[in-house]
């Protein structure tokens, strides 16, 4: 067995077939994977679901618990008890995977050896994920150096043997975090923890009643003794000190970042409440935190820390207002963001500013994507949400990244007018040698006063006013390349991928018999250089034609040939018929019928005959003819 799901389930009739089906139908054999379902004595119709289920897939089982344990920590205690798969992975039952998810998280833990792999997941009707560990593949992720403390939920994939070996389950008697306790003891044991982020594996759905279950009240002191237990698993894991001391500043940063710590003040309306929290939050930092920690969190956490510790309530209020209202304490100072709070000499702390680059966002609204011949313009906005954008002036640019080589291409900007941006692109410039093809990521960045900051950007954005799969057709001297600008499935951000294109098919007909020729390229919305030319060469010539129109249509492109040019420039010819070749633009770029057995009228010339002593002329038709996936010319006298 590879793979055991551990489904823990509590009145979950809503959603729970939506899990059971994507699990289900996984792209992974049925024999090699197993599904277990704990349900925690529900009360409405999900055991009747589970059971008609398993009676008719007999690779889920079915564990009825006849207490309520009252969360799902000991639902998935009894699934890794009698899991039989070498791998676990934990599925909420209000959560659903992608059909080939097992199959490419078990592939990669495999192919390096990983005790966890984290797998993609993708959040539904605005449920918040992780998405900072997910920017790239890594086959052995650092505890410390990368972003896995943000991403403490259990929906990963497990190697049983380091659980059951480690003696790791979820901790009962505490109503909430018992996923972080369990994620830390896992990551800190574990010798190789994996990153599979090309592919979304998990959908976590926030559900419509409002909050997820993750969010319900916990009692103050009951949560940070839950905090004690994961700063225990640190300070006693095996790791060196220094390194000790990183990962407990990281999930310091995480925790003031993330977790019921964050902005409690503003969340809980009734002050006696509020004094509760802070008087368990005093506890817990005095009591578990070393103050060697405050200088290596983020500055405005490290002031947090010095608040709570002087249990400065007051003080931590008055902070947590000004962080609002980030715009007007802030000043660039030797090229970073620097904050000038109040707070600050209220509370005589030793530093009177404090480095907030992490605080300030840059925001960009994408107006206009347009394609013109060669040319790609992006027009738009970018602001900082830290300052105050109409006093200040900036230099923007837009970079496009190579996704694979991180190789970038800088574009400045036409024009600067307040936050606003146009900027007019080559294709040729992005496209210029073998290298070049592949996916191409657009990021904005904006300089002020030797401060930069660069984002992603096409998430906020006027609609896109052309096709899906519109792109350009381009020559650069080494290939002949189609430029696709999309929008990533995951962000929803600008991407440009280059590939290579040695023929394409088209449709041809005329419109008249005498005006022009038109070729159709069926179900693609495509785009060409300014002075467009299709190529015509058969065995004894080859001309260029000029191109009269360009028409790009959603649901087609048509491009025209004037016939009088054909007919002038076309050669007179007696075989009957004679094979040819079209392109456009390059002989690398081939024109292939789409249609067989068609003919098309090119033009008409007069031909010279000799009969015995004399010389007649008579007018001869030539067509363009379609068989058997290839171009012919051929006459009518």
């Amino acid at each position: 067995m590879k793979i055991s799901i551990a489904v823990p389930t509590y009145n979950s009739e809503r959603y729970i077939s939506r899990c059971l089906d994507s699990l289900i139908h996984q792209s992974m054999p049925d024999t090699d994977y197993e599904i277990i379902c704990v349900d925690d004595y529900s009360n409405d119709q999900t055991v009747k679901i589970l059971k008609e289920y398993s009676r008719t897939y007999k690779q889920l089982s079915l564990i009825l618990r006849s207490v309520n344990s009252g969360g799902p920590g000991e639902p998935r205690n009894e699934a890794i008890q009698v899991a039989k798969g070498k791998y676990i992975f934990f599925v909420d039952s209000d959560d659903y995977l992608e059909e080939e998810a097992l199959e490419r998280m078990y592939t990669y833990a495999e192919q390096n050896q990983s005790d966890i792999v984290l797998g993609k997941m993708k959040g539904v009707n605005g449920r918040a994920v992780p998405a900072a560990i997910f920017q790239e593949n890594l086959p052995e992720a650092d505890l410390i150096q990368s972003s896995l403390v943000y991403a403490m939920g259990p929906t990963k994939l497990f190697r049983l043997s380091l659980l059951k070996e480690n003696n790791i389950f979820f901790p009962t008697g505490i109503q909430a975090t018992e996923d972080q306790v369990f994620v830390m003891k896992a990551y800190l044991c574990s010798k190789r923890i994996s990153v599979l982020a090309d592919y979304t594996c998990y959908y976590a759905v926030q559900r419509d009643e409002g909050e997820h279950m993750t969010f319900a009240y916990v009692p103050p002191y009951d949560y940070y003794e839950a905090m004690q237990a994961v700063v225990d698993l640190i300070k006693d894991s095996h790791l060196e000190l220094n390194r000790k001391e990183a990962l407990l500043a990281k999930f310091m940063n995480r925790h003031f970042d993330f977790s019921r710590t964050t902005d409690f003040l503003e969340m809980i309306e009734e002050e006696e409440k509020q004094r509760e929290w802070m008087a368990a939050l005093h506890k817990f930092i005095v009591s578990y935190i070393p103050e060697s920690i405050d200088s290596k969190v983020h500055p405005d956490h490290g002031f947090k820390l010095h608040l709570i510790r002087t249990n400065d309530f007051p003080g931590l209020k008055s902070f947590e207002k000004e962080l609002k209202d980030l715009q007007s304490f802030t000043s660039i100072k030797e090229g970073k963001l620097v904050a000038h709070f109040p707070s600050l000499v209220k509370a005589n702390y030793p530093k009177k500013q404090l480095t907030v680059n992490r605080k300030n966002k840059l925001q960009s609204f994408l107006s206009s994507i347009q394609i013109s011949h060669n040319v790609i313009q992006v027009s738009g906005t970018a602001g900082h949400s830290a300052m105050k954008n109409n006093e200040l002036t900036q230099m923007v640019k837009a970079i496009w990244i190579h996704r694979e080589t991180k190789k970038e291409k800088v574009f400045l900007s036409d024009q600067i007018i307040n936050e606003s941006f146009v900027f007019s692109m080559k294709f040729d410039d992005i496209a210029e040698e073998p290298a070049d093809l592949g996916v191409w990521d657009f990021y904005i960045e904006s300089s002020i006063d030797g401060y930069t900051k660069r984002t992603r950007a096409g998430n906020q954005k006027n609609p896109y006013p052309y096709s899906d799969h519109a792109k350009y057709i381009g020559n650069n001297g080494h290939y002949v390349y189609e430029a696709r600008p999309h929008f990533t499935t995951d962000s929803d951000d600008l991407s440009l991928e280059l590939r290579e294109v040695s023929s394409i098919e088209i449709d041809v007909y005329e419109e008249d018999s005498f005006s022009a020729v038109t070729l159709e390229f069926p179900d693609q919305q495509l785009f060409f250089p300014e002075k467009s030319q299709v190529f015509i060469k058969c065995i004894d010539f080859e001309i260029l034609v000029p191109v009269k129109t360009i028409k790009s249509l959603p649901e087609k492109t048509l491009v025209r040939i004037d016939k009088q040019i054909l007919s002038r420039y076309m050669p007179v010819f007696d075989n009957h018929e004679i094979r040819c070749a079209l392109s456009i633009n390059s002989q690398n770029c081939r024109l292939k019928p789409l249609k067989e057995s068609k003919s098309v009228f090119l033009y008409k010339k007069s031909m010279e005959k000799k009969q015995s002593l004399f010389k007649t002329k008579k007018k001869v038709e030539y067509y363009l003819k379609a068989e058997n996936a290839e171009f012919y010319l051929s006459h009518h006298s």
